[in-house]
């Protein structure tokens, strides 16, 4: 494993610029997921018991010991997998980009861009994915903290109950973390099922022509952003499947500083993404010979990792 340092050092910092410059339209993964960045692959860190919300007798008479409550924590070890990829363009291709932009055209394509956008785009969904795949899995939850929804129960049935749910799921969360959660995650399919719900409905101006925004659906759940995970990815039979399948994620999400230093796992956040600072980041591209390209290549170290699983509720087969 190469340090910061000598990452730095094999990076390509004009490519990196370009490379972190890029978004990542609709992926949501760091909204459920913030980022924690570290500068080692792997950290220890204390993640503290429930002293704080436990009732204690603090009531002293004058001369008598005072109360000593011990903290109890876990030291958890987390570490970063590694994501990487390389983009081979030909030769040809940088010689075609450089002879136009000699000549003026307007419309030629910068080639180095066109790398790292599919770098990026690829590391992105690869990460997209694997937070989606542990927010929808419902062994990451605490007991009682899934919701497999039916027939009637479904949010797209005219009997779903979206509003009633999602209240009486924060209240589950609320009591166990002793926060309420600030935010709603929807697939796709999820979010069709609660924006076309006669429950949903019935708190929305009688005037209004359309179906509930966003902001209209955070106000509706008491969160404070509802977010809407719509990446794609196409499966060996070149068919188009949604990254979050058919759920909900009702999750309490800190804010966290760039530098890592707004958040203590005293606060009950759901997740995190333990990330190598300065990822993801560019490789200096190099030439083969037996092909005759130039490799563009680009890295991602990073791992999404569930602090308490108690700081969320996960709906599941919404529509």
């Amino acid at each position: 494993m190469m340090t910061l340092s000598e990452i730095r050092l094999k990076q390509n910092p004009i490519l990196t610029s370009l490379l972190l410059g890029l978004g990542q339209g609709t992926m949501v993964a760091e909204k459920l997921f913030p980022r924690l960045p570290s500068a080692l692959s792997s950290i220890g860190l204390a993640q503290l018991g429930s002293e704080r919300l436990k009732r204690f007798n603090v009531r002293r008479a004058p001369g008598t010991p005072t109360k000593r409550v011990d903290i109890k924590y876990d030291g958890k070890v987390y570490t970063v997998d590694q994501d990487s990829i390389e983009i081979p363009i030909p030769r040809e291709l940088l010689r075609e980009a450089d002879e136009s932009r000699k000549l003026n055209v307007g419309g030629y394509l910068d080639v180095s861009k066109i790398a790292m956008a599919t770098a990026n785009d690829i590391l992105g969904l690869a990460y997209e994915i694997d937070v989606a795949t542990v927010a929808t899995t419902a062994g990451t939850y605490a007991s009682g903290h899934v919701t497999a929804l039916a027939s009637g129960t479904k949010w797209s049935a005219s009997t779903g109950t979206p509003v009633t749910d999602i209240r009486a799921a924060a209240n589950v969360i609320r009591k166990k973390i002793g926060k309420k959660p600030n935010r709603l995650t929807l697939s796709p399919d999820a979010k069709l099922a609660v924006e076309t719900n006669l429950e949903v409905k019935s708190y929305l101006p009688s005037t209004q022509m359309g179906v509930a925004t966003l902001d209209q659906l955070a106000k509706i759940f008491e969160v404070d952003e509802v977010v809407v995970g719509d990446a794609v990815w196409i499966d060996n039979s070149n068919v188009g499947q949604d990254v979050w399948g058919n759920n909900a994620v009702l999750a309490y999400v800190p804010k966290i500083g760039g530098n890592g230093s707004e958040i203590s796992l005293a606060e009950p956040a759901f997740g995190f993404t333990n990330v190598i600072e300065g990822h993801p980041f560019a490789e200096t591209p190099y030439y083969e010979n037996s092909s005759k390209s130039w490799i563009y290549g680009a890295t991602y170290e990073r791992r999404p990792n569930v602090a308490y699983n108690t700081a969320a509720f996960l709906f599941q087969n919404p529509k």
